[in-house]
Formats: C-alpha cells, sequence, structure tokens
C-alpha cells in the first residue's frame, strides 16, 4: 500500500527508465490480490452454507469478473500519470533553498559527470552519489520541477538525444543509446513528451543547413555564351 501510494519515486531500487512499468505492473498485481481473495472468501462461505453447491459457479463467474476487472485496472493504471506534489509551504524560504541545493547538486551529477547516461541508474543510486537522501530528492524534484524523478533524469537524455541528433550523423538508435535509454519504445515515449515529435521529425526540422549563404550557383555553359553573345 505505501508503494502504491508513493508513486513510482517509491520504487528506488527500479531503474528510473522503468519506474512507471513497474509501479503499474505493482498496482495491478494488489488489485488483482484482492479480488482473488474476496472470491476465495465467497467458495469458503458457500461451502460452510450450502455444502459447496454452488461453488463451480462462483469459479467460473469468479474467473470472468477478475479477467474483466484486471482488464479495466490495467487500463486506468496505463492511463495514470503522477500528480506532482506541491511545496508543503511555499512561504518557507529555506525549505526551498535547500531544495535548490539538492536540485544543483543533481543536476552537477547528471550533466558535468554525465550520469544520467547511466542507463542502469536508480533512484537508490542517485541519491548515493550525491550523498542526500532518496526522499529528499524525490521530494525537492516534484516541488521544483513539477515532475517525478524519472522524468527529471529522462530529460536530461533528451536533451543530450536533441544534441547528438542535430550536430551528428548518429543514427537515432544510437542515439538513444548513447543518451542512457534502454528501450525505443521508452525513448520514443519520453521524447515525444518533451519535444512533441518523433526523434526523425525532430532531427529534419533542427538539423543546420549546410547550403552556403551569399553564393550564387555556378553559371552553365549556355548562359555564358547568351551573355557573349548579348555584350557583343
Amino acid at each position: 500500500m505505501s508503494l502504491g501510494r508513493a508513486g513510482p519515486d517509491g520504487l528506488d531500487e527500479a531503474r528510473l527508465d522503468r519506474a512507471h512499468a513497474a509501479h503499474r505492473a505493482l498496482l495491478v498485481a494488489a488489485a488483482a490480490l484482492c479480488v482473488s481473495a474476496l472470491f476465495d472468501l465467497a467458495i469458503f462461505l458457500d461451502f460452510q452454507w450450502a455444502r459447496g453447491a454452488n461453488a463451480a459457479l462462483i469459479v467460473s463467474n469468479g474467473n470472468l469478473v477478475e479477467l474483466l476487472f484486471l482488464g479495466f485496472t490495467a487500463d486506468v493504471a496505463a492511463r495514470a500519470r503522477p500528480l506532482p506534489a506541491g511545496p508543503a509551504n511555499s512561504d518557507d524560504a529555506a525549505s526551498l533553498a535547500k531544495d535548490r541545493e539538492v536540485l544543483d547538486r543533481i543536476d552537477h551529477l547528471l550533466i558535468e559527470q554525465r550520469l544520467s547516461r547511466d542507463e542502469n541508474l536508480t533512484l537508490s543510486r542517485l541519491a548515493r552519489r550525491a550523498g542526500v537522501p532518496a526522499r529528499q530528492i524525490s521530494g525537492a524534484v516534484n516541488r521544483l520541477a513539477r515532475k517525478n524523478v524519472s522524468q527529471y533524469i529522462n530529460d536530461f537524455r533528451i536533451a543530450e538525444a536533441c544534441r547528438l541528433l542535430r550536430e551528428s550523423d548518429m543514427s537515432v538508435t544510437a542515439a538513444m543509446l548513447e543518451s542512457g535509454f534502454q528501450t525505443k519504445s521508452n525513448f520514443n515515449r519520453e521524447f515525444r513528451r518533451v519535444t512533441s515529435l518523433s526523434p526523425a521529425s525532430w532531427r529534419e526540422q533542427n538539423r543546420p543547413s549546410t547550403e552556403p549563404t551569399g553564393t550564387h550557383p555556378p553559371h552553365t555553359h549556355g548562359e555564358s555564351k547568351s551573355r557573349l553573345i548579348q555584350t557583343e
């Protein structure tokens, strides 16, 4: 229950690019266990009161309802997005300053030490490198950046991927791996979240022009001959 309420950031040992999927799987598993327990109770009561006369019917209906419920729960979990937590006290300057200090330390690790490119990065590992408790990092990111830690890290990864796509001839897959992503589905989803474009479309719109400016194409032989005739 506590992990479910904490959201993806509560899974501090999960790899950051899989935190959302792991949290959704946790919710679905919890819901399935609750439904299964209810039908087990119904079967037990049927054996107590009716000597199991309705057990087969309960089992068949239970399986059907459980499958429908699991499908509904999975759909809700897939559509769910964690709501960013606001600051407990917006007037508390000291608390905000501490959050800013934590975020500055995290930014230094992600940019200067290129920790964002580590595809196996977890919140727990990030906390150890920063020397800051994982819960404090999660709270600072939620309050100041208005997003969870996974999204915050992926923003840096997408920025690096954009730089590679713009400044090099590296393939999209190579840029994905170099920036810290491991799966195309997660990379494409996060790329669209940040840029509203696919990687290929973004590259097409943002590659610098290679055509020289202030120059004209050379004249053809026919053009030169025509001008020569006119001057004569």
